[in-house]
């Protein structure tokens, strides 16, 4: 029994360490959507409320796209568990074909919602004040995916830190430009809500160009690009790759779908409980990016165990990542209950606002755990490469029974707006018992 514990404590040591840079990196990516938030709400609950309506379709595109790159790293992790350096860059090149395909794809199906953005049914303060900052933000999608590629690729590698120090570059960045753009500083001129995007799209592109030179300029890669991508490419890898990618894109999608949905159909209480759910789920999906850096990590683990054979390491590697990520975001939820009355005051002074934070915080203290649990679990079933059935109980969880669920308490039994959040709750409920049964099932088929 002492063995197995302390087995569990070093794994829990190599989990750490590759998932804290990686953690940074993420919390680096959604502090470019949070900086955002925090200097946009001094423009109004409108400016908020219109920056949380564009950023949700934004994001369920942007999601998507993410998630089709997000098995990679396990192939990546695979090939290094396996040692085979040529197979590393050769996936590299097909992810990037991916990544530039499908960001061009995305790009033209966001431009052509402009004109139907109406459909969802929110106020035209909140409509003609989003749409500039929609089409800007929307051309940050290519250049997002293309380093999302590299980061793949180098995460999976183990090099975790790679992309951290791109991100933090990236985050202050955007910081600056937000400064400079929103309020007309240092001559520039004040583009209020449309600066914030602009400033976003500036740190995207940054952060694209700093991977593509650092991969193709380092050393330490050479053995993984010997090869010319053109002569390599292999059709059957690109199958493969699209074959994992697209239903892990789905199981994105689902689930940012339906906190996307959420907030279009917070949306028709008013801008006000628009605002307050935007403050909400930027903060809630701040810690979120600790446990998706966690399940990213877990699923490297799983993915180099699995090629180097140890199918016992790769399973325990798994348990390891969501216990921890449970852990920590139980630690998260009491955090948001115990101040979620100060946390909406580093956003707004309105009170309303404030208030109607405050009560969605209620609902985030109880959820953040089964939140934890479901990202981690989907990262160490993608180190398995099992896409397919976690695209399915993401539909079932958040379309089955998360959204109908949060519509019908909030429309039809008068809860009201944090009826909406209720529903969150219910469908990450039951994607983290889901997901982890499946890990569970999963796993000890290997072993057995």
């Amino acid at each position: 029994m002492k063995f197995l514990r302390s087995e569990t404590v070093h794994e829990s040591k190599l989990l750490l360490k590759l998932a804290g840079p990686i953690i940074v990196g993420q919390l680096g990516q959604n502090l470019i959507q949070l900086a955002d938030t925090l200097m946009v709400g001094h423009l109004g609950p409108v400016a908020l409320g219109a920056s949380a309506f564009a950023g949700s379709v934004f994001i369920v595109f942007l999601i998507f796209g993410l998630g089709m790159l997000a098995p990679m790293t396990a192939m990546f992790a695979h090939a290094q568990g396996q040692e085979d350096h040529p197979r590393g860059g050769l996936l590299l090149g097909h992810s990037l074909i991916i990544a530039f395909s499908i960001g061009l794809i995305i790009t033209g199906v966001l431009l052509g919602l402009l004109p139907y953005l109406h459909i969802f049914g929110q106020r035209t303060e909140v409509l003609n004040t989003a749409a500039p900052f929609y089409t800007v933000i929307t051309w940050s999608i290519l250049p997002s995916l293309i380093y999302q590629a590299y980061k793949q690729f180098t995460d999976g590698l183990g090099k975790t830190k790679v992309a951290m120090y791109v991100m933090i570059a990236g985050v202050l960045t955007n910081v600056i430009g937000n400064y400079a753009l929103i309020n007309g500083h240092w001559g520039l001129p004040k583009l209020g809500l449309v600066g914030a995007a602009w400033a976003s799209l500036g740190a995207r592109v940054l952060m694209m160009f700093a991977m593509i030179g650092y991969v193709h300029l380092h050393p330490h890669f050479k053995k993984y690009l010997a090869n010319p991508w053109i002569r390599s490419f292999d059709k059957q890898t690109l199958k493969n790759m699209i074959r994992l990618g697209i239903p892990n894109g789905f199981t994105f999608f689902f689930e940012v779908g339906a906190f996307a949905s959420c907030a279009v159909m917070m949306g028709w209480f008013g801008a006000v409980p628009l605002a307050a759910h935007q403050i909400a789920i930027s903060l809630a999906s701040t810690s979120f990016m600790v446990t998706l850096g966690i399940g990213i990590a877990s699923s490297i683990r799983v993915g180099f165990e699995l090629g180097r054979g140890d199918y016992k390491l790769a399973r325990r590697a798994g348990f390891t990542a969501i216990i921890l990520g449970g852990a920590y975001m139980s630690l998260c939820g009491l955090g948001f209950l115990v101040f979620r009355h100060w946390f909406p005051t580093f956003y707004t002074n309105d009170a309303d606002v404030i208030a109607w934070a405050a009560q969605f915080f209620l609902v985030v203290a109880l959820f953040e755990i089964f939140d934890g649990v479901q990202a981690v679990a989907i990262g160490a079933l993608r180190g398995m490469s099992d896409t397919q059935w976690p695209s399915v109980i993401a539909f079932f969880a958040y379309w089955i029974m998360g959204l109908p669920g949060g519509y019908f308490l909030a429309f039809h039994l008068g809860v009201g707006p944090i009826g909406i959040w209720i529903g969150l709750l219910i469908g990450l409920i039951f994607a983290s018992i889901l997901l982890t049964y499946r890990f569970h099932r999963l796993s000890r088929r290997f072993i057995t």
